[in-house]
């Protein structure tokens, strides 16, 4: 459709361009886009009215930015109309970079934001704004209609019935949210099937958090009581509960029920903490996510608020590089933002009007299946809550600065040590894994200012190598990373690859063999480090080999230089050994079940629901295989024979 409605704007651009009265107003363009060049003034006199999206492009062809409009005409040539004192941020690029322009007519704003989303995402532009975490936020899900409901983490919030508390911005805010509710309301969290199977209490009874409602442990009424007071935390209505607690304490403790008490006032403490970590508890109630942003030169900071049932339960930050104006900024936030599953309250509370309000609203709205407003509060709770988002945006902004001059700093004491060409703020470092000369694979990892970058994150699997050299495997991974890298030029400044000097050698070989000189090189290896006299230090010491220094340097233990480069090297050896797992598990880790025959991938799941393991399969007779419904007894006398051959 994208492809189509190109061409359509392509030929509806032709016609323009033959219209002799548009050919008169290209004449007069120039007076009115000055400095503008001829070819780009007459595509802008031949702007529709019509909505859609546009595509700037410098004179090389490259994308520099795309943006929607209701109006093609009125939106792109407001970018070139002569400058006044609140000119908009977005077009300090115009003059200097743009020149060329495509649009694309669309049959709605709405559909204009929906492609231009899509736009951006692909072709990534160089000006526009890009999130680079667009998963769904983890929310907490209890069905209360279950007869004994679980607490789940899950990502998708759906209209089901079941109750949604979030969303957590982190995982680690929601594990100690469970880890509390757990130590204090001892609700199951295992699966349907398991609980349903179940003949014995599981572990998480042994230790306290679970009540083993799967074993009749406790009836379903005193559950239901564990799960209203699990709501009543989650929902933020902790004042009575803490009430409670202390009066259940008080009579443990004249009871002469130490340990009881003693419980009763560890989950105090723990519900005491928590409801003092609550930043802000509004008069009024209400669902919100509030936006706040913060501008230093040319770095802006992006926080959002989640409030629910007017108290803040999460909070999430984006950091950019950027110049667009709030309303611009904005209007790119949001649909990124909101895109694919995560939660979208009733209202949006914005510190500046977004371009193209109504259309976010409606397309809020459709996602939310109910009605989303984008507001702008100039007082009241909300506006305050506002200020609060910003305060927040300035702190995270402050503190990304300042961690990113520590980052600087180290890099350059990086360079002077080694003594680098040049400072390496773009660094990639490779390893090896294997098991035996099976499954080997390599990894590249890479580090930008200090700090993992992921779009730079490669992996390969071993092709023509022979997979029990080591020295092969990672000539052929360097190989096949440097040709691209030359061919695109993105070449690092600083090479690392994980081994001593004979991996130090071969990546030498695989940067001269292509000429490649702007690119540093050094090997980190772990040796033996050795005491003195008869006493001998058996511990691993880190050796940096490079060139001039076939002995290697040895790393001083705790220096900030050697946590770096032992960072990179473990983040590294972490990315090969899970890609290494995952093949091998792919390989070898086949259940036993998938070579029976008569047993595809349906009755391969009601076998294991019913019996859990292959070894508790193996023990069944052929009775009570073909009691369950979908097997049958041809089946059943398949897998005994099958299992039970000699």
């Amino acid at each position: 459709d994208m492809l189509t409605m190109s061409d359509e704007a392509y030929a509806l651009r032709s016609r323009a361009n033959a219209d002799p009265v548009l050919q008169q107003a290209v004449e007069r363009g120039d007076a009115i886009f000055g400095g503008v060049n001829e070819t780009l003034t007459r595509k802008l006199t031949t702007l529709p009215p019509d909505p859609g999206v546009y595509l700037f492009r410098d004179g090389r062809g490259t994308l520099l930015y795309v943006g929607k409009a209701r109006s093609l005409r009125q939106r792109v040539r407001s970018y070139f109309q002569p400058r006044r004192d609140d000119v908009r941020l977005a077009t300090f690029f115009i003059d200097r970079d743009v020149a060329d322009l495509e649009f694309i007519v669309t049959r709605s704003e709405k559909e204009a934001l929906l492609l231009e989303n899509n736009l951006i995402k692909k072709l990534k532009p160089k000006y526009n704004l890009r999130l680079r975490d667009d998963k769904s936020f983890l929310s907490i899900r209890i069905d209360p209609r279950d007869p004994f409901p679980r607490i789940v983490p899950t990502r998708r919030v759906r209209k089901d019935g079941a109750l949604y508390f979030g969303p957590y911005a982190n995982a680690g805010a929601l594990r100690r949210t469970l880890r509390f509710l757990r130590s204090y309301v001892p609700l199951r969290d295992c699966k349907d099937t398991e609980f349903k199977s179940r003949t014995r209490p599981c572990l998480e009874h042994e230790i306290g958090r679970c009540s083993a409602p799967c074993v009749g442990q406790i009836d379903e009424a005193k559950y239901h009581e564990d799960v209203e007071r699990a709501l009543s935390i989650l929902r933020g209505n902790a004042a009575d509960l803490v009430k409670t607690l202390r009066g259940e304490m008080a009579e443990a403790a004249e009871g002469l029920q130490f340990e009881r008490a003693a419980q009763l006032r560890d989950w105090l403490t723990s519900l005491t903490q928590s409801l003092e970590r609550q930043e802000v508890d509004m008069l009024e109630t209400f669902d919100a996510d509030a936006i706040g942003v913060h501008r230093e030169g040319g770095l802006v900071e992006v926080v959002v608020l989640f409030v629910r049932q007017g108290k803040i339960v999460s909070s999430s930050g984006f950091g950019f590089e950027h110049d667009l104006p709030d309303d611009e900024l904005l209007s790119e936030f949001l649909p990124q933002f909101y895109s694919g599953g995560r939660s979208i309250p009733p209202e949006v509370l914005c510190p500046a009007e977004p371009y193209g309000r109504a259309t976010l609203e409606e397309w809020l709205g459709e996602k939310r299946e109910a009605k989303c407003f984008v507001r702008v509060p100039q007082r009241g709770a909300k506006s305050r809550l506002l200020d609060l988002a910003a305060e927040n945006a300035r702190l995270t902004l402050l503190a990304s600065t300042d961690k990113s001059r520590r980052s600087h700093e180290l890099l350059i004491q990086l360079e002077k040590r080694f003594e680098l060409a040049t400072t390496p703020r773009s660094i990639v470092c490779f390893d090896v894994s294997t098991t035996l000369g099976k499954d080997t694979v390599a990894s590249c990892v890479a580090f930008r200012d200090g700090e993992p970058w992921k779009d730079g994150y490669r992996r390969f699997r071993i092709q023509k190598a022979d997979p029990s050299d080591e020295y092969a495997s990672m000539r052929e991974a360097l190989s096949r990373y440097f040709d691209r890298a030359v061919t695109e030029n993105t070449l690092p400044n600083l090479l690392i690859v994980d081994g001593g000097k004979g991996q130090w050698n071969v990546a030498r070989s695989v940067l001269d063999e292509r000429a490649i000189t702007a690119v540093d090189l050094l090997a980190l290896a772990k040796g033996e480090r050795r005491g003195r006299g008869l006493m001998l230090d058996r511990g691993e010491e880190e050796r940096i080999f490079r060139a001039g220094h076939g002995d290697g340097i040895v790393l001083e233990p705790r220096h900030s230089v050697t946590l770096l480069l032992q960072r990179i090297r473990d983040e590294a050896h972490r990315f090969a050994i899970e890609y290494h797992r995952k093949r091998r598990s792919r390989r070898s880790l086949g259940s036993e079940l998938d070579t029976i025959p008569q047993i595809g991938p349906k009755r391969r799941r009601l076998l294991l629901e019913r019996f859990g393991t292959v070894e508790k399969l193996r023990s069944a007779s052929e009775e009570e295989i073909a009691s369950i419904q979908g097997i049958g007894i041809d089946a059943a006398r398949s897998v005994v024979k099958f299992l039970r051959r000699k």
